[in-house]
């Protein structure tokens, strides 16, 4: 029931949806985060990234497990700790949560 955009990179099938709604109609905000979810694990399911030249944002957190594994988030929180034990560097953000 939502309407949806996509701009693509040409050269490295980078993707940014768009999912357009009225956050002032009951149950859009709800459809959009579930559709912007199914995209993402859709991109996961084949074989891609959720990251693109981004990063991921805070939106994305969560899915981080499922597209590299619960090990791999454990080293990346670790190494983030090795250099940032004081958690000084974008606090609240990615690995930190």
């Amino acid at each position: 029931g939502l309407k949806v955009a996509n701009i693509f990179h040409a050269g490295d099938g980078n993707m940014h949806p768009i999912i357009l709604f009225d956050a002032r109609k009951p149950g859009d905000m709800e459809k959009a985060r579930a559709a912007g979810a199914e995209i993402l694990c859709w991109c996961i399911d084949a074989g891609g990234s959720i990251t693109g030249e981004h990063g991921v944002g805070m939106h994305k957190m969560d899915f981080l497990i499922q597209e590299h594994g619960a090990d791999a988030i454990d080293l990346m929180r670790r190494l983030k700790h090795a250099f940032d034990p004081g958690n000084l560097l974008n606090p609240g953000k990615i690995i930190c949560w």
